[in-house]
């Protein structure tokens, strides 16, 4: 009798290396997440949130044709910036940088970041998708599973970090970048994607940096616990206990609560990367009295009651950040 069995046949199928199995990871990821019930509704919010500052964009950008439909429609017809609509157009066409430059970098500031945006309904997602990142295969042991493929911890880490990544590809990252297209895509002017490039590389980078911030929290947490409500608890404890102590630094002006707040971290954050104070100081300089205007008069008066230590608010996110990583290497092993 043969010992080999004469049945036998080599594959020759194709080889796939480690990067393929955390490609896995990450798309499996980020299927459970969007299996989710809800989740896809935040994620179309996010979209339909995006379209409408196109929007915006569009009617803003009109606002340079004179006569033209749309800037008729919202002058005459809406009865907005009727006044303001002609001097805006003289000042476009005197200083591009800061009237088209400056007002896109202020309108992504607010886009990336403000209580009302993709930011906002990126934590919401963040909360519903957190029992589905490890807390599920630390309840069902499935990371034993994942060690017995040969799929260290290091690599089901970053699997699993890219499947938050691109959840939040999704939710924040792709509706800012289809938000800056479409705006330009239909602004009156070639010369609008370059006097608004600025504002693209702010938004690009603090978002990144946000990602890669809020990701590493959400794996963390997801890792603390077996239980999905306990982690979900977590997370929304953590987000409202920043808020109140936000609220409480700023209107006691004990500045120092405040850097507990990792949402408010991020704003510091944010306001570095735009330079919102910046250019305040500099459209103050060119255009006194302008600053003291509506929206923009609001935003520096929220500047001005808060704290400004960028580097305080960096350091707060990378002591988050290390947390996460040291949490994720105790708690994720194979058993």
């Amino acid at each position: 009798m043969a010992l080999i069995d004469s049945s036998y046949t080599h594959r020759d199928g194709e080889t796939r290396g480690i990067g393929y199995r955390r490609w896995v990871i990450a798309q499996a990821t980020l299927t459970a997440c969007l299996k989710v019930k809800g989740m896809r509704w935040v994620m179309w919010t996010c979209w339909i949130y995006a379209l409408l500052q196109g929007v915006f964009l569009f009617g803003f950008g009109q606002l340079m044709v004179e006569n033209s439909a749309v800037s008729d429609f919202i002058t005459e017809d809406l009865d907005l910036f009727e006044s303001f609509a002609p001097m805006f157009r003289a000042w476009a066409a005197d200083n591009p940088r800061i009237a088209i430059g400056m007002t896109y970098n202020m309108f992504f500031y607010l886009f990336t970041g403000a209580i009302v945006s993709s930011l906002t309904l990126s934590l919401v997602a963040l909360g519903m998708a957190i029992p589905r990142l490890i807390t599920s295969d630390l309840s069902s042991r499935a990371i034993t599973i994942y060690s017995s493929k040969a799929v260290s911890r290091f690599d089901y880490c970053i699997g699993k970090f890219a499947g938050v990544l691109l959840l939040l590809t999704l939710t924040w990252l792709g509706p800012i970048l289809a938000t800056w297209m479409m705006g330009n895509l239909m602004a009156p002017e070639v010369s609008f994607f370059w006097h608004t490039a600025p504002a693209l590389l702010h938004s690009v980078a603090f978002v990144g940096s946000g990602m890669v911030i809020l990701g590493l929290m959400a794996l963390g947490i997801s890792a603390m616990t077996a239980s999905p409500r306990t982690a979900t608890a977590i997370w929304v404890g953590l987000l409202l206990m920043g808020v109140v102590l936000s609220g409480i630094g700023m209107g006691s002006k004990n500045y120092w609560l405040q850097y507990l707040s990792f949402w408010f971290d991020l704003e510091l954050l944010q306001r570095s990367i735009f330079d919102i104070g910046g250019d305040f100081d500099e459209l103050g300089d060119q255009y006194p009295g302008f600053t003291e205007m509506g929206l923009i008069k609001t935003i520096k008066t929220r500047l001005a009651l808060t704290a400004e230590n960028v580097s305080a608010a960096i350091a707060a996110l990378s002591v988050l950040s290390a947390g996460a990583l040291v949490t994720l290497y105790k708690k994720v092993k194979p058993e």
